[in-house]
């Protein structure tokens, strides 16, 4: 006897998956950003030189997110979002720590 699935099961589950692998991603990333965070602050105690390879991502310092360096301004100190909002931010516009 064959069986029957619900065809919205059939429609719901590539959903769920996309969502799943979606989150996964987005705490990967905060923990390789938190890595690297940590990594850099060794080789500044230690006295080592950065290491070397290609900046991927720069945290702007008004509103703490992490942007391609393509995005960030080093002449203002801020990322484009911050710039065309005259430093406000996002939504919320809470403080930076």
């Amino acid at each position: 006897m064959p069986t029957v699935v619900h065809p919205a099961l059939i429609t719901v589950l590539p959903l769920l998956a996309g969502a799943l692998l979606l989150v996964a991603r987005t705490h990967l990333a905060d923990l390789r950003h938190a890595l690297r965070e940590v990594e850099a602050a060794l080789r500044s105690l230690l006295g080592l030189p950065p290491p070397s390879g290609v900046v991927y991502a720069i945290r702007c310092p008004r509103c703490c997110r992490w942007v391609k360096p393509r995005r960030f301004d080093l002449r203002r100190m801020s990322c484009r979002s911050c710039i065309a909002t005259l430093g406000r931010g996002r939504r919320g516009g809470g403080v930076c720590l």
